[in-house]
């Protein structure tokens, strides 16, 4: 839980380059101010190619230690690369340059031990640029870069290169000066979506000449936010560069208070200068079965007064959001199609690229067969069975390979229940770091939930007669484990169990539920693509 003391931050102008000067300001201001922790924008660290002999033997000694850093310092990338010694240290040491400073990563997302959540988009947009970006030291990022960042769900403060496009719309207070103008006119719709979706505190960017702090404004309220929720407030600052000509000003400083929400409406808010984003499909065409709902298990509303007499019957083929006889299927998140059973991703990922650095999609994704039945053991003709049941193993393992080649294990979950509407298996990449304490993480979150027996390892391809909970764990180097829990008779249980174990060990718990994690339809077809092009060479369909 984050402390409830206010946190005092200071953010930093572009340096241009000038690091020890930077530095040595932070340690006398926070002498007599005692922050919490700096942010710097822009290039903290001199170019590559403007680099003299005396910034080499000066990065040599901040990294020796022989500069003081007095206080956690925060910095993102600019608009050029940085010098080797400072990029090989970053890549050695996972982003830490010295005792206290830190880098935030082109595309990252950071939550200090007092619970503030940073979220950083470094670089320049390059328009050209199809995907995510693989190399974090190039000072450009693509469209797909910021939209992966949406899966940060929220943000207390969010760092940008570029500006948001129409930033300054419904807003009077203060003209934006000449210079600044410039650089807003050159911002662009994706910073402008990720700070949508992020509804940050604070959002600051880099301001060139000129100090620009627009009135603060607020969100729009979305649909998962519920009936009674208010408007989040967003305050922007683009903070002039370091030694700038017009002495604009160069620090800010101000106190962020996490016990406090951010729904305190100041009296010179504006309403959002920004146009309301693409609405998603409506909800309730979504079958709510489907990803794991479990107010709603045959996918139809139940009253506040259920008749049980008056039960309804699950739904048949043709309204099944499984079934691909159904005309309402969402073809878009299909990704493959076998003989006997397909795959998509999932809608509302827990993961994101955010998670798996090496997996640049989400990479959540559903193995569901053809047939239409409770569970699988409910196929009555044996044939079908049997290739049923054999090509979703196949599919299982195609997966595993095609994680474990980009660094990943994975974990398979699958709850069976009699009662159930049409099966199916998750399947989640898991970087090895996180696979270390799953196996603890999941012990821990079974003994609170009630209709568990207790967990026990079985053979990998047993299928059981009983209701069950099931979870395949893969380490990416052919090593398989299979654990499995009998469900109670007449004890509910949470269908978003296996979720919420990987949630955990991700420290993702806001993604719980699919739908806070709900994404716009062409975000959905861009990770599907992007599944499809990394699955090829594992897809053994294409070759039937």
């Amino acid at each position: 839980m984050a402390s409830s003391k206010q946190h005092s931050i200071i953010v930093v102008g572009n340096p241009g380059g000038a690091f020890p000067e930077i530095l040595s300001k932070l340690s006398s201001l926070h002498k007599k101010n005692s922050f919490s922790l700096a942010i710097v924008l822009g290039n903290l660290f001199p170019s590559p190619e403007t680099l003299s002999d005396a910034d080499n033997d000066t990065i040599a000694s901040l990294l020796r230690g022989g500069i003081e850093v007095a206080l956690p310092v925060y910095f993102t990338l600019g608009t050029h690369p940085f010098p080797d010694l400072i990029q090989d240290k970053i890549d050695r040491d996972a982003g830490e340059v010295c005792e206290n400073l830190f880098f935030l990563g082109k595309r990252g997302t950071l939550t200090t031990s007092d619970g503030i959540k940073i979220v950083a988009l470094g670089g320049r947009l390059d328009a050209t640029l199809s995907g995510a970006s693989k190399e974090s030291k190039f000072p450009f990022y693509s469209e797909q870069d910021a939209s992966i960042l949406h899966g940060a769900n929220f943000a207390d403060i969010l760092i940008t290169g570029d500006w948001p496009e129409g930033v300054t719309n419904n807003c009077s207070r203060v003209a934006v000066p000449d210079e600044s103008r410039e650089v807003q006119n050159g911002g662009n719709r994706a910073v402008q979506k990720l700070s949508q979706f992020l509804r940050p505190r604070y959002h600051f960017v880099s301001s060139g000449g000129r100090f620009y702090e627009r009135a603060p404004y607020k969100n729009e309220v979305r649909e998962k936010d519920g009936e009674s929720a208010t408007e989040l407030v967003t305050r922007f600052i683009a903070v002039a560069d370091y030694g700038n000509a017009a002495k604009a000003k160069w620090l800010y400083a101000f106190k962020l208070d996490l016990s406090q929400p951010a729904t305190t409406i100041p009296p010179d808010c504006t309403p959002s200068p920004y146009r309301p984003l693409q609405k998603r499909a409506p909800l309730q065409s979504q079958s709510n079965f489907f990803w794991g709902d479990q107010s709603n298990e045959h996918g139809h509303h139940r009253s506040k007064r259920p008749r049980h007499d008056q039960k309804p019957p699950p739904p048949g083929p043709e309204n099944c959001f499984f079934c691909l006889s159904n005309p309402n299927i969402q073809k878009h998140l299909i990704t493959s199609i076998g003989s006997a059973a397909y795959l998509t991703t999932a809608k509302g990922p827990l993961t994101t690229p955010l998670v798996n650095a090496e997996v640049s999609f989400p990479g959540h994704i559903l193995v569901i067969p053809f047939e239409h039945t409770p569970t699988l053991q409910g196929i009555q003709d044996e044939e079908t069975y049997e290739s049923t049941v054999g090509e979703m193993e196949r599919y299982r393992r195609a997966l595993g390979k095609l994680y474990g080649s980009l660094g990943c294990g994975t974990v398979t979950f699958e709850v069976v229940r009699r009662t159930g509407v049409h099966p199916h298996w998750q399947v989640v990449p898991i970087g090895k770091q996180y696979l270390k304490r799953f196996r603890s993480t999941l012990e821990e979150l079974a003994k609170e939930e009630e209709a568990l027996d207790a967990i026990e390892e079985r053979e990998a391809g047993r299928l059981e007669k009983c209701d069950y909970f099931r979870m395949w764990i893969e380490n990416g180097e052919g090593e398989t484990t299979s654990l499995f829990a009998k469900l109670k008779q007449g004890v509910r249980f949470d269908l978003q169990f296996g979720r919420k174990v990987l949630a955990k060990v991700f420290g993702l718990e806001d993604r719980v539920n699919w739908k806070d994690c709900a994404q716009e339809v062409d975000e959905e077809v861009r990770d599907a693509e992007a599944f499809k092009k990394a699955f090829r060479e594992f897809d053994f369909s294409l070759e039937e």
